[in-house]
């Protein structure tokens, strides 16, 4: 098992990566960070907080896939299932430099929730984490305006 001193470079590389999309995103939409929007709690009606897992499908401890993609999406699937009344799921691929500083690619799922709380985004975490052999998984928790558009 790794320590923290070994992984410390590719947790870093991820939040980097994390923040520079989110630092984008906001300069093209023209939102405001964070600690300016209106929270969920404040009354506002499409105010909702939205949470997007990271979920890196290669094995913690060989580095390669345990599970094919298709197996891999699955698993997640039935998690998300058990434990979100609906979810978006999409398919990415990370990247990232091991302690030997070799580049290692991985087949990513990238989960998006809203209506729900942390303590049920932490139980689906946890389960991924064990069924896919990770050693963690990124989680973005984001404060949105919402609307569920149902047309004229």
């Amino acid at each position: 098992m790794k320590s923290m001193k070994e992984r410390t470079p590719i947790i870093i590389s991820i939040v980097s990566l994390c923040l520079s999309v989110t630092c984008i995103v906001l300069m093209i939409t023209g939102r405001p960070p964070k600690s300016e929007e209106v929270p969920a709690e404040t009354g506002n009606d499409n105010a909702a907080i939205q949470y997007v897992l990271y979920v890196g499908t290669n094995d913690k401890d060989t580095y390669a896939p345990k599970y094919s993609q298709e197996e891999a999406k699955q698993i997640v699937d039935d998690i998300c299932l058990k434990h979100f009344e609906g979810y978006t799921l999409q398919e990415a691929t990370g990247c990232w430099l091991d302690e030997n500083g070799i580049t290692t690619h991985e087949y990513t799922l990238v989960c998006y929730f809203d209506g729900t709380d942390e303590a049920t985004v932490h139980a689906a975490a946890d389960e991924m984490i064990t069924a896919l052999n990770q050693n963690t998984i990124l989680i973005e928790t984001t404060t949105l305006d919402i609307e569920y558009y149902t047309g004229k």
